[in-house]
């Protein structure tokens, strides 16, 4: 009886013991996996340390390449406004004007309109080259060789106006012999989109 009891009581601490051994087990392999899992405190501190990515800004190697590339001469195409259509047929060499060292040119333009009441004005007109702009020169009549100049007119949609409209040229005027853009806005309509026009430097020989 007494060696009976000796044995089930040393089952029961051969139980015990191994169901303290499988708790023991099961916290160690958890810790195992917390810290595999847990991130290091260096990378966390790298992490905090790092900076958040921003917009690159714009290259500045691009802007100058595109502001040098060579513009498309479009003398002789209708180029698009909101409302109107324009265009730029010829270049003329006009009789010189009374004012010495000057060069008087005539740039015959053709507008289309898209609209009732478009009034279509020289005035409109400038002749621009290497950042200096050229206002036109009202004439009272058209100089010898650039006939007929455009008069002020009032359009309806789908007709059109040409002429000629006339710059004195002063001395020194596109010495570097850059694109020349004749552009056309029209002032009365502040809504109106402007286009430009590009000539070849060479359009306009002194």
């Amino acid at each position: 009886m007494y060696l009976h009891q000796v044995m089930t009581r040393g089952h029961r601490l051969s139980v015990v013991g191994f169901g303290v051994a499988l708790v023991c087990l099961a916290q160690c392999r958890r810790r195992e996996i917390v810290r595999s899992d847990a991130t290091p405190p260096a990378a966390t501190e790298r992490a905090r340390a790092a900076p958040e990515p921003r917009d690159a800004p714009p290259a500045v190697a691009d802007a100058a390449s595109d502001a040098e590339s060579p513009l498309e001469p479009s003398q002789g195409r209708w180029l698009e406004g909101n409302i109107y259509q324009f265009r730029v047929d010829e270049i003329r060499r006009c009789t010189p004007p009374a004012l010495v060292g000057f060069v008087r040119v005539g740039v015959l333009v053709r507008v289309a309109s898209k609209m009732d009441e478009l009034l279509v004005a020289p005035r409109d007109v400038k002749l621009e080259a290497g950042g200096v702009i050229l206002e036109s020169t009202v004439l009272p009549s058209a100089a010898g060789g650039c006939a007929p100049i455009l008069a002020p007119k009032s359009l309806r949609a789908g007709k059109s106006a040409a002429g000629v409209v006339v710059f004195d040229l002063p001395a020194g005027f596109n010495a570097e012999h850059r694109p020349l853009k004749v552009t056309y806005q029209p002032t009365r309509w502040g809504g109106a989109r402007r286009v430009e026009a590009v000539l070849p430097p060479e359009s306009i020989s002194r």
